[in-house]
């Protein structure tokens, strides 16, 4: 397949991009796909032609990433004492999104030992830039792909490195499983300064710049994205969870995150708090967009480099918002522009 892209590049590439002269390829192609899919939304027809056409225009682009399998443990040598216990760990494969990049939908819960995938751009592609994006699930669960693998391959063709955290999870309802909030909330925190300490301990070997890792997360990974950059619960660390490296992000991205009492509690005590970028739905009514207005009101209190979007469209768990309206399936292009904006990315 990739040898036919290649070559229908090189001979038909007027055809693939008319617009070749004025366009990048990449701008083109994430053009043409939107509308292509926007088309499809109203013209059922046209449904199994995406379906079948939309990775064949991923791949005709030419810089796709295609998503590393391999899991890895987040703690090579263990968890001592491990308060979060399950008999077994569940996955189950709910529905996937035409606009997939992956086209898996991976749902993990009763997570026991936390793991995560590294997704890296293309040899000599990397701008230095790496983040950890935690998926959502209310904490039960681990949207792992929706909510992870298809934004951490999106990112890839812009040079940024991700790691997609696979954390543990709270199911009170678990067979044998009991375990205070509280201390699970110091668990889950544990796993996501663990996965910004594996970035900067590997910073050489990833092509990554130990001052441009960032943090951020959908839904109930965008509270924990949250709770990593404000320190909440840091003081009940575990003992195993001793750092090499600093573990407090340069950015932050919560993605319609839940947004607690604590937040807004941390964001009036702390001191040097990481450029913040929010985005929520009007239509969302699990984590309301209101809570996002609030959280950005305080950071301008602060003077904390923040930018909020609140788009139209959008109920709760838009992930890439293709398909879900126009301006929120633009979120991803906007988070690049912030990037930018703040002399992260060049």
């Amino acid at each position: 397949m990739l040898k036919w892209t290649g070559y229908l590049k090189t001979k038909f590439k007027f055809w693939i991009n008319p617009l070749s002269h004025f366009l990048p390829a990449d701008t083109f192609f994430v053009f043409l796909v939107r509308y292509v899919f926007f088309f499809s939304i109203k013209r059922k027809p046209m449904k199994k032609l995406l379906s079948f056409f939309l990775p064949i225009l991923f791949l005709a682009n030419g810089n796709v990433v295609k998503a590393q399998s391999t899991e890895l443990p987040l703690w090579p040598n263990g968890i001592k004492n491990n308060p979060v216990k399950y008999t077994e760990e569940k996955v189950r494969s709910g529905d996937i999104n035409q606009s997939s990049l992956s086209q898996k939908n991976r749902v993990f819960s009763q997570v026991s030992e936390p793991t995560y995938v590294l997704i890296q751009p293309k040899k000599g592609t990397a701008n230095g830039i790496a983040v950890v994006i935690c998926p959502g699930g209310g904490f039960r669960d681990v949207w792992f792909d929706r909510e992870g693998v298809d934004f951490a391959m999106w990112l890839a063709n812009k040079g940024i490195t991700s790691l997609v955290l696979k954390y543990r999870t709270f199911n009170s309802d678990a067979e044998s499983f009991s375990l205070n909030r509280e201390i699970y909330n110091a668990e889950v925190l544990a796993d996501a300064k663990q996965s910004i300490n594996i970035l900067r301990s590997r910073a050489d070997e990833l092509n990554i710049d130990k001052n441009k890792i960032g943090i951020g997360g959908f839904s109930a990974g965008g509270a924990l994205s949250l709770y990593a950059a404000l320190n909440i619960f840091e003081k009940d660390l575990p003992e195993y969870a001793r750092f090499k490296e600093n573990t407090a992000p340069n950015f932050v991205f919560p993605i319609y995150p839940g947004i607690s009492d604590e937040v807004f509690k941390a964001v009036k005590q702390k001191e040097n708090i990481p450029p913040m970028f929010l985005i929520n739905g009007a239509e969302d009514k699990v984590t309301p967009a209101l809570k996002c207005i609030q959280l950005y009101t305080a950071l301008l209190e602060k003077n904390v480099p923040a930018e909020l979007h609140i788009y139209a469209k959008g109920n709760h768990g838009f992930d890439s918002g293709i398909g879900r309206g126009f301006g929120v399936a633009s979120w991803q292009d906007s988070f690049i522009y912030w990037l930018k904006d703040l002399k992260f990315l060049e």
